[in-house]
């Protein structure tokens, strides 16, 4: 064998090689290739999952809260609505006939169970109706004087006898009574 055939053999058996070398390298390539994207596509829709999972989390939370906001602002309402029906009541009463003002004093003042005392009335209520629930009150076996002091107050009175002094303003009265009756006015406005 002759040098040039030797070296062309060993030329040709170099291609080959070469050849199958670059055609394993590139079949490698291409399984990397196709491996890499294959991740990618789970890892890409592992971050969708979790964006969409965070996302409901996210919207659950918002929409909880203002659910709460909402009922909150009903209670609120609510609240206000019962607080203008007492604020009502107390302007019902201040404002009635003055008769009827005279005798609702009068039956307070006599249910209070004290028979004796001053009796101190708002600054109107002292020059308006006070001498008269006091003559009124008398006539059933009390002793009540009116006061020449005047209290801070819508209306009512408050009763001083000794050491013991009996608020019965209009404004005491329908708070004392405002627990009692409140799920009865929230019934009538809300049912």
């Amino acid at each position: 064998m002759s040098i040039e055939k030797i070296t062309e053999k060993i030329i040709s058996e170099a291609q080959e090689y070469a050849d199958n070398a670059v055609a394993e390298a590139r079949k490698q390539e291409e399984e990397i290739i196709n491996k890499a994207l294959e991740d990618a596509d789970k890892i890409l829709l592992n971050v969708q999952n979790n964006i969409k999972a965070e996302s409901d989390k996210v919207f659950s939370r918002r929409n909880s809260l203002a659910q709460l906001e909402t009922r909150k602002m009903i209670l609120q309402a609510k609240q206000d609505a019962v607080n203008e029906c007492f604020e009502r009541a107390v302007s019902e009463v201040y404002n009635m006939d003055e008769e009827k003002y005279i005798d609702f004093l009068v039956h307070i003042l006599i249910d209070i169970g004290v028979k004796e005392g001053e009796v101190l009335f708002n600054k109107k209520d002292a020059e308006t109706v006070g001498s008269k629930v006091i003559v009124l009150a008398n006539e059933k076996g009390n002793k009540f004087s009116l006061s020449t002091n005047t209290i801070d107050a819508k209306g009512g009175f408050k009763l001083v006898s000794g050491k013991v002094e009996i608020t019965a303003t209009i404004e005491s009265i329908v708070d004392d009574i405002k627990e009692e009756i409140t799920p009865d006015v929230v019934k009538a406005l809300f049912d």
